[in-house]
């Protein structure tokens, strides 16, 4: 037997076994580690306060409009085989009723830049008619339809912890509608027609806050139509229109 083998090997397999062997941490290495997370902690407290205070969520809103619209006298052309004549026709002042769904990308009264900013999406009905005098003694009848997407400005005045989205809100909205315009021309032998146009609304109004989440206001609209445009009894017809509307709003914010 080769004792110094065998002393080798069994020195091997001692340094083996403290090798494998679990030791503790000394006492003071470890005080030293609690001490460290403890003063991580304490750096990033103002860190994560600071975020939960200027932390802003969305502000859904939806609401209601009643007004009226007045669409001052237009230019009309009307085209015929061998025949153009422009007059000028007039429009009845309607009744207007709609609704709207906006989203205000912070809370107003918060300070980060977004508070100013939001979108809206917004359907209006009103009456269009035209006086008996102004087509031959024969009224034409109809109704317009618009729905309209809009961008919005705002600045927040009187806010409070409990008004956060402000007590008064002056507003801007502005953006492109579709206008659909429908007329019945019976009284001529024809029928109801529609036309499919594109239009700019712009409106500037402010709300106020009789409680925390609803507001009410008026507004003031303008709208400009590119049309309508119909076709009958072989008499193409072609007029803009310039609309505008005093509407007063109702509004629940989410």
């Amino acid at each position: 037997m080769d004792l110094g083998a065998e002393i080798a090997k069994g020195s091997f397999y001692k340094e083996e076994v403290k090798v494998g062997k679990i030791t503790k941490q000394p006492k003071g290495e470890r005080i030293m580690i609690k001490r460290l997370v403890l003063l991580c902690c304490i750096l990033f407290l103002p860190t994560i306060a600071a975020a939960q205070g200027t932390t802003n969520y969305g502000d859904f809103w939806a609401g209601g409009q009643l007004g009226g619209v007045f669409t001052p006298s237009q230019d009309v052309t009307f085209t015929a085989p061998g025949i153009r004549v422009t007059d000028s026709i007039k429009t009845d002042p309607g009744f207007s009723a709609g609704a709207i769904i906006g989203y205000n990308f912070c809370m107003p009264y918060r300070q980060p830049w977004e508070r100013y900013f939001g979108v809206a999406l917004d359907f209006q009905w009103n009456q269009f008619n035209h006086p008996e005098q102004d087509f031959l003694f024969q009224s034409i009848g109809g109704n317009q339809f618009a729905l309209a997407f809009l961008g919005r400005l705002q600045y927040p005045f009187m806010g409070s912890e409990r008004f956060t989205r402000g007590r008064i809100v002056p507003f801007l909205m502005f953006g492109p509608a579709v206008v659909w315009t429908n007329s019945d021309f019976s009284n001529y032998g024809g029928g109801s027609q529609t036309s499919t146009d594109f239009g700019l609304v712009a409106e500037v109004g402010v709300e106020f806050f009789v409680c925390p989440t609803v507001s009410i206001g008026p507004s003031f609209r303008y709208r400009h139509v590119f049309g309508p445009t119909f076709e009958e009894q072989g008499v193409k017809i072609d007029s803009s229109l310039n609309q505008f509307m005093v509407l007063g709003r109702l509004a629940y914010h989410f």
